[in-house]
């Protein structure tokens, strides 16, 4: 979204961005307090007031003594207290290396009765040793090295907080995108679901493909078809089978399929039709045979009907029309990206659609962030700047909140009633998607079916 949107929590926070030296800790507690206009208490500054008056060798090495350490944290959080009492969200910005100075910010937050959320701040040891170096270069001492190595030893492994108030960030990529997962966590969003004021407009929207912008009305019949085309390759490969074998064996390769997809591994028509064979105990027939075999199972959704959901043209149309970029981030089962493309152009919804990521080409299916991240990419928007429009909760919802994007579940055509983790917003329609964004409809122009 815009960055001058108002994205602040409907009530303050405290929360405590972490790490230990050369983790982007600061950097990522800075980016965050200006997004969310939350007062950013540094234990930095604090600690050169402190020490304003000592020599330059007390200054670099007197906050690993632990009388010194005590008092710069007691003062860290009486800065935090008055800022709470204020009525500000505050972010307070140390190492915050030990589990009691983690319990008392927590108890802080509690005496206020605002949410409290701790941030840990890692980095791949060669960024921090990259980082470390340029800061001994900087300074010319190499007292860097020598502060990191005392306060790993000095740290611990965090204990004694709730899932919901822990969050471990990788910090050696874009900042946006570090501040965007923190602001992907509920207490530091605007109140969710349906009845929630209009979302200002983003810079780009993603949308899942299946019970999302199409749907097949008639499943059934292309999945007997398949079938059926599995029981004519037997037949040419010397082999008679019933329908019943033929069905049997489908079904278990497609409960394959189905279970690769759910642990995050992507198949398709190739693998399917492989195993399928396999299951009737018969060889891969020849090239050319299987390959026909393979294009049989991946254009079988022609033979139904695949339909667009209602309003779905019309929503595309209004977001590109508003300035938004819009793409697709679709996993594929058997039918592959070049065939759903064919159907999304039927019913006049690729144009509107720039970017197009679809798992049998990225290699991978949802939640994985990388189809996310091609599609942010190529649209040019930071995760932050973008909403995800899907159907289900553990790949649309859990993939688009993991990289911080805003996400809206759509439960026109299938209601994701699991147990997993809600969107951020929930709409029963394409009509009711463009109210969430403030903007209208135009007239329906007409929705074919394919033929």
């Amino acid at each position: 979204m815009d960055e001058s949107a108002d994205t602040r929590p409907v009530a303050p926070v405290l929360t405590v961005v972490a790490g230990t030296v050369a983790s982007g800790k600061s950097s990522v507690a800075r980016a965050l307090a200006e997004r969310t206009g939350a007062r950013h208490i540094e234990a930095d500054r604090i600690h050169d007031e402190l020490l304003a008056d000592a020599p330059d060798e007390a200054t670099r090495w007197r906050a690993f003594s632990g009388a010194f350490e005590a008092r710069l944290y007691a003062e860290l959080l009486r800065r935090g207290e008055d800022a709470l009492a204020s009525g500000a969200g505050v972010v307070l910005d140390a190492c915050f290396p030990l589990n009691i100075q983690r319990l008392e910010a927590r108890s802080l937050a509690r005496r206020h009765g605002v949410p409290f959320l701790f941030v840990e701040c890692w980095a791949p040891d060669d960024t921090v040793r990259q980082r470390l170096a340029a800061r001994d270069a900087a300074s010319g001492d190499g007292g860097w090295q020598q502060i990191h190595a005392l306060l790993r030893a000095h740290w611990e492994d965090v204990a004694g907080l709730a899932a919901d108030e822990w969050l471990r960030v990788r910090c050696d990529g874009p900042i946006a995108e570090a501040r965007s997962a923190i602001l992907a966590r509920a207490c530091l969003r605007p109140a969710a679901g349906r009845g929630a004021r209009p979302l200002a407009l983003p810079k780009a929207v993603t949308f899942d493909c299946w019970n999302t912008l199409l749907y097949e009305a008639d499943w059934k019949t292309a999945h007997g078809l398949r079938v059926d085309e599995l029981r004519t390759a037997a037949h040419e490969a010397g082999r008679d089978v019933s329908v019943a074998e033929a069905r049997r064996a489908f079904d278990r390769v497609w409960e394959r399929h189905m279970a690769l997809w759910r642990d995050g591994v992507a198949s398709g028509a190739h693998e399917v039709a492989l195993w399928g064979l396999a299951e009737l105990g018969l060889p891969e027939p020849r090239p050319a045979a299987f390959a026909h075999l393979v294009q049989l199972f991946e254009e079988m959704s022609h033979t139904g009907r695949v339909l667009p959901l209602a309003g779905a043209a019309q929503a595309l149309s209004a977001l590109a029309g508003a300035g938004v970029g819009c793409g697709l981030i679709c996993d594929t089962g058997l039918t592959p990206g070049r065939v759903v493309r064919t159907h999304l152009r039927h019913h006049g919804l690729l144009d509107h659609l720039a970017v197009q990521v679809f798992s049998d080409e990225a290699g991978v299916p949802k939640p994985d962030p990388r189809p996310f991240r091609a599609a942010l990419d190529a649209l040019g928007a930071d995760p932050g700047d973008a909403v995800h429009v899907g159907d289900l909760r553990r790949t649309d919802v859990a993939g688009a909140r993991a990289l911080g994007m805003t996400s809206v579940r759509i439960r026109d055509r299938h209601d994701d009633v699991s147990a997993l983790a809600e969107a951020d917003h929930v709409v029963d329609s394409h009509a009711e998607l463009l109210a969430l964004f403030g903007l209208a409809a135009a007239a329906p122009a007409g929705e074919g079916e394919a033929g």
